[in-house]
């Protein structure tokens, strides 16, 4: 009985890889149970018989991703530079796909849902990593600085910079960095001469 249990693990495993692989290389309207079948090496049958449609594997994929994901960005609270570190080399990782995603919101209600509960991930992890800043702040003040780290470091800006403008991972780094650390540390207002 558990062999037959940690055999029919192994293989719901390998679908949620093939799957995984699938959507980062392919968008997720030109994904099939069939490729994702080939990838696993097993039948569509067994793929449905795991997760019932595409849209059940995407949430499950999700769902089984959540803890690497969430481990691979993980920095001590106030580590910006490893924050920003760990956040590009995902978005090496799963940028293109992300963006892709965001090409079809408002069209395919399974990936609304994934997108809502990516954002809801991206929040929780700038709450905690920017956590000696944010919970400083109090109502509205708290929410613009949120707001303005959700801003510096959302998926768009790594694609505006290392896709749409080419620059080079170890810049974007810096980019990046440089734009949390002035949401973090603003520049004194300047004072006018002759003003008091």
């Amino acid at each position: 009985m558990t062999q037959r249990r940690d055999s029919v693990e192994r293989t719901r495993e390998r679908i949620l890889a093939a799957a995984y692989d699938v959507w980062l290389d392919r968008p997720y309207d030109q994904v099939t149970l069939d490729a994702v079948a080939a990838v696993a090496g097993v039948s569509r049958q067994t793929v449905i018989r795991h997760f019932g449609s595409k849209d059940d594997l995407a949430v499950a994929v999700v769902e089984w991703q959540r803890p690497i994901e969430e481990d691979a960005r993980a920095a001590q609270p106030g580590d910006t530079a490893t924050a920003v570190r760990r956040l590009v080399a995902r978005y090496e990782t799963m940028g293109d796909a992300n963006v892709r995603l965001l090409e079809l919101e408002g069209r395919v209600a399974p990936v609304d849902r994934l997108l809502t509960e990516a954002r809801e991930s991206h929040r929780g992890w700038i709450e905690r990593t920017f956590a000696p800043w944010v919970d400083a702040r109090r109502g509205a003040r708290r929410e613009e600085l949120v707001l303005a780290l959700y801003a510096a470091t959302d998926v768009t800006v790594w694609k505006l910079l290392r896709r749409d403008l080419s620059v080079s991972r170890a810049r974007v780094e810096i980019i990046i960095r440089q734009l949390v650390e002035g949401v973090l540390h603003p520049p004194e207002p300047a004072v006018e001469e002759g003003t008091s």
